[in-house]
Parts: C-alpha cells; sequence; structure tokens
C-alpha cells in the first residue's frame, strides 16, 4: 500500500521525536521492562555516528520509526536494522514498507551493500513482508538470539530469529532460479502444515524445501502454548538443516487449503 501524502518519512530530529521513538517501541512491541528500550542518548549517537533513525510522522505525530547502525553481514557492510515500531493503528497503511525502502535508499547513496535485520521465523505476516513482499532472503538461523524476553510479542518462546538481507541494488525477480512453482521439481516439505518435522537426511538432492509455519502463532501460544514449542523445535531444526545444507530461504507463500489457510517458506539451493 503506498504511503498517504499526509505521511512523511524523515531522520528524527529533536529529544522529543526521540522520546516518542521510546514510547511507540513500548506501544508497538508491547515491552514492560526498560532494559528492551533503546536509550535516547544511543539513538541519538548513532544517528551522528554512521547510523539512521528514521520517522514516520503524520504531521507532526511519530507514527512509526526505525533504528539501524552500521555493521558486516557474512563479510558485507550494511545498514543493520536493529528495530522498528509502527503504531497499531497505522500497520495498514505502507508506514513500514515506507520504512524500508527510506532505509535502503539511505544504505546505497552511503555506498553500502545491504540492508539486513532479524525477526521471529514464526510471525506469518513479517515472513510475509520480508520475503514475498521486500524479495529479501535468509541464509542464517539465530536460535535463542536474545535470550528470555517478557513482552507480549516474545514471551512463552525462545527468541529465535532469521537475519534477512536486503541487497540495496535492486535485481531480477528470478536471480536465484524462479520464484513460483512453476517447472519446479516438487518441493520435499520439511515441516508439514501440522508441525510434523520430516527426517532430514538426503537434503542436497531436493531442488526446493518447504517449511510451514502457523498462520498465527499467537494465537497458538495464547491456547495452545505446548503446541507452540513444538512448532519452535521442528521449525529450528528444519532451518539449520537446509542452511547447513546450501539452501537459502526466498520467498513465502499463504495459500487457501481445506483445513484453512497454509502458510510455508520456500527455500532453494544456493547458487
Amino acid at each position: 500500500m503506498p504511503l498517504s501524502p499526509a505521511i512523511t518519512i524523515r531522520p528524527v530530529a529533536t529529544v522529543e521525536e526521540y522520546r516518542a521513538c521510546q514510547a511507540l517501541q513500548r506501544l508497538a512491541w508491547g515491552i514492560v521492562e526498560d532494559g528492551y528500550v533503546v536509550p535516547i542518548a544511543t539513538m541519538i549517537s548513532v544517528q551522528h555516528a554512521g547510523g539512521l533513525v528514521l520517522g514516520a510522522f503524520e504531521d507532526e505525530r511519530l507514527i512509526g520509526f526505525a533504528f539501524g547502525y552500521l555493521g558486516r553481514v557474512h563479510g558485507r557492510w550494511a545498514l543493520y536494522s536493529q528495530l522498528a515500531a509502527v503504531d497499531p493503528a497505522y500497520q495498514s497503511h505502507g508506514v513500514g514498507g515506507g520504512l524500508k525502502v527510506a532505509q535502503r535508499d539511505w544504505a546505497r547513496a552511503q555506498g553500502l551493500d545491504l540492508v539486513a535485520w532479524s525477526y521471529d521465523p514464526l510471525q506469518s505476516g513479517n515472513a510475509n513482508f520480508n520475503l514475498h513482499r521486500l524479495g529479501a532472503t535468509s541464509r542464517t538461523y539465530q536460535v535463542n538470539y536474545f535470550g528470555e524476553r517478557t513482552d507480549s510479542l516474545n514471551a512463552g518462546l525462545e527468541t529465535d530469529r532469521l537475519l534477512v538481507e536486503w541487497p540495496v541494488e535492486e535485481r531480477p525477480q528470478h536471480w536465484l532460479g524462479a520464484r513460483s512453482d512453476e517447472d519446479t521439481p516438487a518441493a520435499r516439505v520439511l515441516v508439514d502444515a501440522d508441525g510434523h518435522l520430516a527426517e532430514l537426511g538426503g537434503l542436497p538432492d531436493a531442488a526446493m524445501v518447504h517449511i510451514h509455519i502457523p498462520p498465527d502463532i499467537v494465537a497458538v501460544k495464547a491456547y495452545e502454548p505446548e503446541t507452540a514449542q513444538v512448532w519452535q523445535q521442528a521449525v529450528r531444526a528444519a532451518f539449520l538443516a537446509a542452511f547447513d545444507a546450501g539452501y537459502i530461504a526466498m520467498d513465502f507463500h499463504r495459500e487457501p487449503a481445506a483445513a484453512g489457510l497454509q502458510t510455508h517458506y520456500i527455500l532453494r539451493r544456493r547458487a
């Protein structure tokens, strides 16, 4: 969705705006512990020493922001986007996408190779946004990356993350083989739609593999916490094995099925 003309994206500039960034972290992520909120002094320092703190504003009101700093990912210089937050009232207004595009434009202008960030691989909305809509890819699975967290989006599971890489230069849609399933051998399913983990031996023989996740992990955590943990263990094992065998996560599909929506990652052999 394109941004409304009333919404502008620019670097955060004043102490009051940095305070608004902190408030937005608490609102969007459900953070209750101050230790998880990025300090104002840190954001200001990063803004003036090689990083970027972007704000999305409706008039003068902050409705979203992204915090990133200079880093190296697999030997390449990157803007590492450590966190982003959007006011829940604006989460279907293209604000997140606008912030990502602005980060990419900035990184390109700085001569960096890519924008990178981590996200929870069980969050289907984030997976669809990152891999399918933006075209980012992942080849790195981080086990319990942040340790135990108590905010509403992370409580109940270990903080596993996928590290995604988004090059600053546009690439053809088919840069790593077809992103669709047309004319492609049947995929090997490593985790099925019920969360069952397949036998992981012989992975290099498959041209493409699928890893299913729940359409709504938040609901699973709320009503069946043990099932959520089973899902995480299966998805973790599948990604670790697939990445070790040379696959790369390059797309995400949402497909209607008889039992409801099915959501799965598509991984192909690395070129």
